[in-house]
């Protein structure tokens, strides 16, 4: 089997990053790390509205969709569920998140990638017992813990720092439920609010949060992500996957109605409780840490900062081994992003 890592390759791989959404900077970035070490070139197809141009750095090579396509790239990185079949090179999916039992797996029936590069045992099985021949399955761990592991926390704050973040369907989100009671307790004094949304939320909500910046609540956009995570000294969150990365860190978590709340939550049902839960996630029991430490393992084994370089090996590898796409032409899907990027050209 093709190792690079061990032995650098005199081959020049070429990797395009297909982005929607400001939340995957965070999660590609490690991944152009290790390729560039490797010699390796990387280059950037940002489309749509949900995204913003102005989070690329300077050395970062953005390109069009025509120069994608002239690019030919070996290899096509998407954290999102879709990615055009028009543009060359192996498809592969690195998720937008942990395992999440609300959303459930359904990217290998859209049958648009080659590759998926899982973050554990959980995910690894459902997709292998789907027993595609279309796709493969390679389980790396997720590419985003790189970046969560290896920030750097900075400052010292001088009262205890309350990340507050939600998802933004109806049925799954707080947002709207609590938002008098982070509005009372914002102008208390008594913590620091961090607020960032998810990218999806209703924008009216997220102007009412906005709204309540001042000098003890401050509203992240979604770049910013890790830097907050680390920040925080707690969590409040409902049903979205974010607050597994904060597990992670080994941090206290409060939910707001989750739907299946783990023995390693505070999860309370009412607004009105949120103060004294609060108070709980800073003072946590013994056992309250213990289950949050033995969280972590139970969804990931990777937690070395390494995954990324084993998702360029199982690309690699992949490429190596001359895989045919094989995929469904699934034509109707294919239509509707042609038809969102306004590409017609065959």
């Amino acid at each position: 089997m093709h190792t690079s890592l061990s032995k650098k390759t005199t081959e020049k791989f070429k990797f395009l990053f297909y982005v929607e959404q400001n939340y995957s900077f965070d999660i590609l970035r490690p991944i152009q790390k290790v390729a560039i070490e490797l010699g390796y070139q990387v280059k950037w197809l940002i489309v749509g509205s949900e995204v913003s141009e102005h989070y690329l750095k300077t050395d970062e090579k953005k390109v069009s969709i025509k120069q994608a396509i002239d690019y030919q790239p070996d290899a096509v990185f998407a954290p999102g569920d879709r990615v055009p079949n028009f543009i060359p090179g192996i498809k592969v999916q690195v998720f937008h998140g942990l395992n999440e039992s609300k959303r459930g797996n359904v990217y290998p029936e859209r049958g648009l990638f080659d590759l998926y590069c899982t973050e554990g045992p959980e995910r690894t099985r459902t997709l292998t017992n789907l027993n595609k021949s279309y796709f493969k399955v390679v389980e790396t761990g997720w590419v985003k813990l790189d970046s969560l592991f290896q920030h750097q926390k900075k400052g010292f704050f001088d009262k205890p720092q309350v990340l507050f973040s939600s998802t933004f369907s109806p049925s799954l989100s707080c947002a709207e439920f609590v938002y008098e009671e982070i509005k009372r307790l914002s102008q208390n004094g008594k913590y620091q609010w961090l607020i960032t949304l998810h990218p999806k939320m209703a924008r009216s909500t997220v102007n009412k949060y906005k709204a309540l910046e001042s000098e003890n609540l401050i509203f992240f956009e979604n770049n910013k992500v890790i830097e907050v995570l680390h920040r925080a000294d707690l969590m409040i969150c409902d049903n979205s996957s974010i607050f597994q990365e904060f597990l992670l860190l080994n941090k206290p978590v409060v939910t707001v109605n989750n739907r299946l709340p783990l023995e390693c939550l505070i999860n309370i049902k009412e607004s009105r409780e949120l103060e004294e839960a609060i108070l709980q996630a800073l003072s946590p029991t013994p056992d309250l840490m213990d289950k949050i430490k033995n969280y972590g393992p139970s969804i990931t084994p990777y937690l070395d900062g390494k995954s990324s370089q084993r998702v360029i090996e199982a690309v690699e590898n992949m490429i190596y081994s001359n895989w045919s796409n094989s995929k469904p032409k699934n034509i109707i899907r294919n239509f509707k992003i042609r038809k969102n990027l306004g590409y017609w050209k065959f």
